[in-house]
């Protein structure tokens, strides 16, 4: 090492530059290692909740893969929502040594702003996106700060509504024909997307997967009282006084079992609207 590299190198020292530094210089590379940018995880809603609230801190079990019946009425206008927990992972930036940390302003917060996506299918032979609903997306969310350390959530249409629909007219073919639909398996690579100072900054990807199925959470009824409307059978509202199966509380239709019941009939009695979870309205109803 010369003098001058000496020079150089205690310099360095003196400044004190932090770890953070140096990590939010790198963090706007795309690729497939660490960023500074992290999907930690998919966040995993309980049923029985009537609030659509995802927690901006782990919850308790993570979503290994996700469900989608496509005969659930709710799947035209949600498709399949995404629940990711995203954490910053960059290290604070304390400034220069002896400086009043105070007054340093944040150089490593993120400003999360979107998500990146595309989706692929791993069976149905010769299907293909329609025209207009491709298997990409760059999708924005509410714009939310996080300093180093700090994690959010977000819900993300993962699968559109225009791509949902497309699987449930394969399904719904067979099983007009009648076929037993065999589930379509959909996964998805998702990254997260921020600013981080003037420039941007994007996860490492994370892979996640949707069996988008025909009539299944319908089907997985234990209860008694439920079993007699397992899918393709649906309890008129008027029958129910109860309903144990609510679904999951952002989209019923998905990842949850749900009891729908129909509440609308044309002249010869055929259903003509259903909900979805069913409202309860027999002798014990409200």
């Amino acid at each position: 090492m010369t003098a001058s590299n000496f020079a150089i190198l205690r310099r360095l020292i003196a400044l004190a530059i932090p770890v953070g530094v140096f990590l939010s210089l790198a963090a706007c590379r795309v690729d497939d290692g660490p960023t500074g940018l992290l999907i930690r995880q998919a966040q995993d809603l309980q049923s029985g909740s009537s609030s659509c609230t995802v927690p901006a801190s782990a919850t308790a079990t993570m979503k290994s893969e996700g469900v989608l019946d496509v005969t659930i009425p709710s799947v035209g206008e949600n498709g399949y929502l995404f629940y990711p927990l995203v954490e910053n992972q960059l290290g604070p930036f304390s400034g220069l040594a002896g400086a009043d940390e105070s007054l340093v302003e944040e150089k490593n917060n993120v400003i999360l702003t979107a998500f990146l996506g595309r989706l692929s299918v791993a069976n149905g032979e010769g299907f293909a996106w329609p025209e207009g609903c491709g298997d990409s997306f760059d999708y924005e969310v509410v714009t939310q700060m996080l300093p180093p350390g700090g994690s959010a959530s977000a819900i993300v249409k993962l699968i559109q509504p225009c791509n949902a629909m497309a699987i449930f007219q394969v399904l719904d073919a067979e099983w007009q024909a009648g076929a037993s639909p065999i589930p379509f398996v959909v996964k998805a690579k998702v990254r997260a997307k921020g600013h981080l100072g003037s420039g941007t900054i994007e996860s490492p990807p994370f892979y996640f997967n949707v069996r988008v199925c025909y009539g299944c959470l319908q089907t997985e009824y234990t209860l008694p009282e439920a079993i007699p409307f397992r899918f393709p059978h649906v309890a008129k509202c008027s029958d129910l006084t109860t309903n144990p199966y609510v679904g999951e509380p952002c989209n019923p239709a998905q990842d949850i079992p749900i009891l729908c019941c129909a509440d609308t009939f044309d002249a010869d009695g055929q259903t003509t609207s259903i909900q979805c979870p069913g409202v309860p309205i027999g002798a014990d109803g409200k």
